[in-house]
């Protein structure tokens, strides 16, 4: 392009420069970019380390509040099962219990004495006592039904996978279905504990019954 005076203008070199300044520019941008996006990174694995090492803690805290609610169960069984013959039950006594759910096959309880407790089989189907299963019940408890009224009374529901809910929901049918029998034997309801204890490892549904007199 020619000026006043017969030169020609040269816009190159300030073409040069501005593009020069841009590309300056970018890379600073995109070098502060780099620096936060780093940073950044290096926060979030920090948050994701220190959220890791809070679950592993509350892992190992709840496992051990597990076992020493284990530990403390099987005191408190053990604890209860001294305290049993003061109750008047007639040692520990096995009833095989067919359920309603299986009436038709009920052939009646089986009863075997062992250590100081009451443990009522539940065959894997049922959920109810049957009549004969109730009858030998009540004759278990004939002994203690005078002081039924001050008697503490603990329920305790055992079986296999209890870790599943649908298997402690047939649990606690079978804790209650024993609990109603315990009322209508004149045993206070205040007075009566009923527990799923999830931990056991028992092969078939059973439900003990400890009772303490006053």
């Amino acid at each position: 392009m020619t000026v006043e005076g017969g030169k020609t203008a040269n816009y190159w070199p300030g073409f040069v420069d501005a593009l020069t300044n841009v590309v300056i520019a970018m890379v600073f941008v995109i070098v502060v970019l780099a620096i936060a996006l780093s940073f950044a990174a290096q926060l979030m694995g920090k948050r994701v380390a220190e959220e890791m090492v809070k679950q592993h803690s509350a892992a190992a805290a709840a496992s051990a509040a597990a076992s020493a609610a284990a530990a403390a169960a099987v005191q408190a069984h053990t604890t209860v099962q001294e305290a049993a013959p003061r109750s008047g039950l007639p040692g520990r006594t096995h009833i095989a219990v067919q359920g309603n759910e299986r009436a038709a096959s009920a052939a009646g309880g089986r009863i075997s004495k062992v250590d100081n407790l009451l443990q009522l089989d539940f065959a894997d189907a049922a959920l109810t006592l049957d009549s004969a299963a109730a009858q030998r019940l009540r004759e278990a408890l004939a002994n203690g039904k005078a002081a039924a009224p001050q008697a503490r009374v603990q329920i305790v529901a055992v079986g296999p996978a209890l870790e599943l809910t649908e298997n402690q929901r047939s649990a606690y049918v079978r804790v209650m279905a024993v609990r109603n029998e315990l009322l209508d034997q004149g045993y206070a309801a205040s007075r009566i504990g009923v527990r799923i204890d999830t931990a056991s490892k028992a092969a078939h549904p059973a439900v003990t019954i400890s009772i303490t007199a006053p």
